[in-house]
């Protein structure tokens, strides 16, 4: 499940949350009650391994 970010209008509070993709998104923030807006930050999403790009090192074997 994501971590979605949102930003009280009001206090600027940050909260973090893990929701599902296909959850509502939060509406009211817990500290005073104002309006939360959904905020894009940074992904933390990183594709290890062989075989994501074809540049990508591959073992080379010996013939």
């Amino acid at each position: 499940m994501p971590i979605y970010e949102y930003e009280c209008e009001q206090c600027k509070q940050h909260t973090e949350t893990l929701q599902k993709t296909d959850d509502p998104p939060l509406e009211t923030c817990e500290q005073c009650g104002g309006k939360l807006q959904k905020t894009i930050t940074n992904s933390t999403f990183h594709l290890y391994g062989d075989g994501f790009y074809t540049t990508d090192n591959k073992r080379k074997y010996l013939k």
